[in-house]
């Protein structure tokens, strides 16, 4: 690694990836609150938090295609261009904020019951989904503004933001699901009233920020509805593709969580304890994740393709050193992270065989992660990414998953194995991809409008 290399990456990952741990150690927190409430309430809670990830995974493709032409379009210094790959994507979010906005809100109760047998389990993730759905706006406004900041090389500012609405939430976590001083006691309810107060918080904090850096750096950013058919070509190119294979792939995981549910209440507990450590062990590499699209996707706008290439074989030195790294300390952990919480003793075994097992396919995952997920979506090849989730979920994981649950009668833990190994399909894809060169592609063509 040079050191203009390391300046770079510590400009844009750290930030995040500090913002991604916080995250992720209050949710742990949050996590102990609601499990005092019991097994209902840990499995209901994680249910609907399921669900509520085909918006945010289908919102955060939408706001990667951004990010991937906005890097590139700021490399070739076409300020215009800069400005349409912000909004085109936004008008696409927007839509998709309201779809699910009114699924979420008309129908929590028919959709929960997708996801298990158990009626008191059905009856809390119903309630916490429609809470949810209050954070839906503010999110997306937040993802798109940040986005925007970390490409104007500010990624301090939303990171300064995430942790002021992280400690919010805990807060509110802890005056709405308790009832504490003149605060009603909501339960899994004041759960997710707490995060969508949070969500405004944070926004409201990005968009103050966005407003005084765009005034300094002068940045040129107008709504605009008039595209030039390249551009619109150019977009249409990237985001289809991203968006079938990011929903697709978050569908997979829902059928996942379907497949955790139906196995009973208490195993789904137990995979819904392994999601802080998940979350934290992903979130320590997520900053490298948003790095690479960036990084990468300035030298490939900037038609140099040699330096592109040496930061991509960076990346790869840097995920997989850390994925081992991190994926023996997920297991010497494990049994102590399980003394945290009030549930039965079988409940804790079963989530430290989990959590061994999410320790074996984990370098996989932030190899996807950060190599599929960043360097190779920073040229643009989101058709190859798409096959490459598609194939591995629902190609290999979903099917694995339902013949370890259903015909075999796995435990839990096997199942959640079995199903994981998907994850070194989609490496041997990608790595074949890498090495070909073929996602090394300048997207920043000139007149974005006509």
């Amino acid at each position: 690694m040079n050191k203009e290399f390391q300046r770079q990456l510590k400009e844009i990952a750290l930030p995040v990836t500090v913002q991604s741990l916080m995250q992720s150690s209050l949710s742990l927190i949050d996590q102990i609150m609601i499990g005092s409430l019991g097994s209902d309430c840990i499995a209901g809670v994680g249910l609907a938090g399921k669900f509520t990830s085909l918006y945010s995974v289908t919102l955060t493709a939408i706001v990667s295609v951004a990010g991937i032409l906005i890097a590139q379009y700021r490399g070739a210094k076409d300020e215009r261009g800069v400005s349409d790959s912000f909004f085109l994507p936004f008008y696409f979010a927007m839509l998709l904020t309201a779809f699910f906005s009114v699924v979420c809100l008309t129908a929590p109760k028919a959709i929960m019951a997708l996801y298990s047998d158990d009626a008191d389990t059905v009856a809390k993730a119903a309630v916490y989904l429609k809470w949810r759905t209050l954070e839906f706006l503010p999110s997306a406004l937040t993802l798109f503004f940040s986005t925007m900041l970390r490409n104007m090389n500010k990624a301090k500012l939303p990171a300064i933001a995430g942790i002021v609405s992280i400690f919010s939430n805990t807060l509110f976590n802890w005056l709405l699901i308790f009832g504490i001083g003149i605060f009603p006691r909501m339960e899994e309810a004041g759960a997710a009233m707490a995060t969508s107060i949070a969500r405004f918080i944070e926004m409201a904090i990005v968009l103050a920020l966005f407003a005084k850096e765009k005034e300094m750096q002068d940045i040129y950013l107008r709504p605009s509805f008039r595209f030039s058919v390249k551009f619109l070509k150019n977009i249409a190119a990237i985001l289809v593709p991203i968006l079938i294979g990011e929903f697709l792939w978050s569908l997979g995981e829902n059928v996942y969580a379907g497949i955790y549910g139906h196995l009973g209440k208490e195993p789904c507990a137990a995979m819904t304890l392994m999601y802080p450590i998940q979350g934290i062990a992903i979130g320590s590499l997520g900053g490298v994740a948003s790095a690479a699209g960036i990084i990468t996707g300035n030298s490939l706008g900037a038609n140099n393709q040699q330096k592109a290439w040496s930061q991509a074989t960076d990346f790869v030195r840097l995920t997989v050193k850390a994925g081992i790294t991190i994926g023996i300390a997920v297991c010497a952990l494990a049994p102590l992270y399980v003394r945290l919480f009030n549930v039965a003793p079988e409940t804790r075994l079963s989530t430290i065989k989990i959590l061994v097992a999410f320790a074996v396919v984990f370098t996989a995952k932030v190899f996807n992660m950060v190599i599929g997920g960043g360097v190779l979506t920073s040229g643009g090849q989101t058709k190859l990414i798409t096959i490459i989730n598609i194939t591995g979920t629902w190609g290999f994981g979903v099917p694995l998953g339902l013949i370890a649950a259903y015909l075999f009668h796995l435990p839990i833990w096997w199942v959640y194995f079995i199903l994981s190994t998907e994850e070194f399909v989609r490496v041997a894809i990608s790595v074949w991809l890498l090495f070909s060169h073929r996602w090394m592609k300048n997207l920043a063509v000139k007149s974005a409008v006509s």
